[in-house]
């Protein structure tokens, strides 16, 4: 599997942003604007997950508000688009079942997926994790002060490192402390707004 920066690819290639995104903050649209700016990918789909199967036991915003706020969040930008394909699949949510499916009802695409490196050590785990590594390239972002061991078919991008994690964040929230800057500017007051009700 080869990966370019400068791409010349017959398709256009959207990369898959998986994630709870609660709430989406400006690290997660970094990582998007990086792929974009670097010539990585044409576009970039948030897949908004309603339930993780490894965070079952997590507060989570219900997933129509955190559908709400990734849209907020990326309107100003039209290359990257808030997906809720999983919303009507059984739960939790699979990567592996959502990737089969996008890949029939889109044959026009190239797909990559985008996870975090602190994916990577457990990834032997994640369902027919093996299919995805021989059918779908793997961008892997960086976390501040991990070391990521690479799978064959993952690559290491260079996308800036964001200082906090969403629990961060919803920790701040919970303390009502200032999170200006750290969430885009749009869905600031959406995120103000069902947190401050929901946690």
């Amino acid at each position: 599997m080869e990966f370019q920066g400068t791409r010349q690819h017959a398709r256009p290639v959207t990369g898959l942003f998986f994630g709870s995104f609660n709430p989406i903050h400006e690290g997660h649209v970094g990582i998007a604007r990086y792929l974009l700016e670097e010539g990585l990918c044409d576009e970039v789909w948030f897949i908004v997950s309603p339930c993780n199967p490894f965070k079952v036991d997590r507060f989570l915003l219900p997933e129509a508000e955190r559908l709400e706020i990734v849209k907020a969040a990326i309107r100003d930008d039209t290359r990257m688009q808030a997906c809720d394909v999983e919303f009507t699949m059984p739960k939790p949510s699979y990567t592996v079942d959502t990737l089969r499916l996008l890949f029939d009802k889109h044959p026009d695409r190239e797909f990559i997926l985008v996870i975090g490196g602190d994916n990577v050590s457990a990834f032997s785990k994640w369902k027919d994790a093996r299919w995805i590594l021989k059918n779908c390239p793997i961008f892997v972002y960086p976390r501040l002060g991990e070391q990521v061991d690479l799978l064959s078919g993952m690559r290491l991008i260079q996308a800036p490192l964001f200082p906090l994690s969403a629990t961060a964040i919803r920790e701040m929230i919970v303390a009502d402390k200032d999170i200006t800057g750290l969430v885009p500017g749009e869905a600031l007051p959406l995120v103000k707004k069902y947190y401050r009700k929901n946690i």
